[in-house]
């Protein structure tokens, strides 16, 4: 994958911490900046761990109010 968006990875989490405010799981690493950016200034690739996440929301029965 060209660049990865951390948002759309199984992987990427939000953190508690107003100084470091994302997470990656598979790398344990938390940032100031995207993950992804992270490890492309590190290593100088891209993210070789990125997975898509998959939603498992499905709406069966669309007549009516969603909200």
């Amino acid at each position: 994958m060209n660049n990865p968006i951390c948002n759309e990875c199984q992987h990427f989490y939000i953190t508690y911490k107003p100084k470091f405010p994302y997470g990656c799981k598979a790398f344990q690493v938390i940032s100031k900046k995207l993950p992804y950016l992270e490890v492309k200034n590190i290593s100088g690739i891209n993210c070789a761990l990125f997975s898509k996440r998959n939603k498992n929301v499905t709406i069966k029965n669309k007549k009516g109010r969603l909200a």
